[in-house]
């Protein structure tokens, strides 16, 4: 799950600093402003909210993985996360990250261990307080850091075309396209009120799929399991005898 994690992550980035150059004169949404302006204007907004939601399904090594996290600038973190391998909750809350997955999630995070079926089976279905910095649920988790890797290659930010103008979850939206080589990469931006990215969506290449942003500016409602329901994996576990 750590790879998958990192790899969605990487999923995201890849999709979401696509830039854009081509000039519009229509009297369409964002007149006379070119394709690569919206763009690094829809990062900026993004960027800027206090919280907002994403979901959607990536493809990993060929293998799905699908998420819906809701995310605030504080680092307050709920959501989940499913693979083949299994599922888990992830609920981040002050300083403490809290993970709750089945079976097939610990099997995943074990695979290293040489008791992974017992640790598995332990804690399939407890929640588990995590180290700071886990890399299993890190970067879903810090809205900022995501998006700051969506926009660290402006460089990216060339050859797309702006598209249709159409609704994406009741919100209209203008797509921005580029092709480069086997991919396809399509970016929504809504076109009234703030020009927050509503879409991502990358066809082809290695890792296809489709997010959702949404729920911007809205609390999250992210608070600590009860202390008698939580295992405390960041304490060091004494060695069997």
């Amino acid at each position: 799950m750590r790879a998958l994690t990192a790899s969605l992550v990487c999923a995201g980035v890849a999709v979401g600093i696509a830039g854009c150059s081509e000039q519009d004169s229509s009297d369409r949404p964002f007149q006379g402003q070119s394709a690569d302006q919206v763009a690094a204007k829809a990062v900026t907004a993004t960027r800027d909210a206090t919280s907002l939601r994403m979901a959607g399904e990536v493809s990993v090594n060929g293998q799905p993985l699908t998420v819906d996290f809701h995310v605030d600038t504080q680092k307050n973190c709920k959501g989940r996360m499913t693979a083949d391998q299994g599922s888990a909750e992830v609920i981040h809350a002050g300083q403490a990250t809290y993970v709750k997955g089945d079976k097939g999630f610990w099997a995943g995070a074990s695979q290293n261990s040489g008791s992974q079926e017992k640790q598995a089976q332990a804690l399939s279905g407890r929640w588990v307080k995590v180290p700071v910095g886990d890399a299993h649920t890190t970067g879903l988790c810090d809205k900022q850091g995501f998006l700051a890797d969506m926009d660290s290659d402006k460089s990216e930010r060339k050859g797309m075309t702006k598209g249709e103008v159409t609704t994406v979850n009741g919100r209209k939206a203008m797509a921005l396209q580029k092709k480069k080589g086997g991919e396809t990469i399509t970016m929504f931006v809504a076109t009234e009120g703030k020009p927050y990215i509503l879409k991502l969506v990358q066809s082809g290449g290695q890792n296809p799929g489709t997010v959702l942003f949404s729920d911007y500016e809205k609390p999250v409602s992210a608070t600590p399991p009860p202390a008698g329901q939580v295992i405390d994996g960041t304490k060091p576990r004494p060695s069997a005898p």
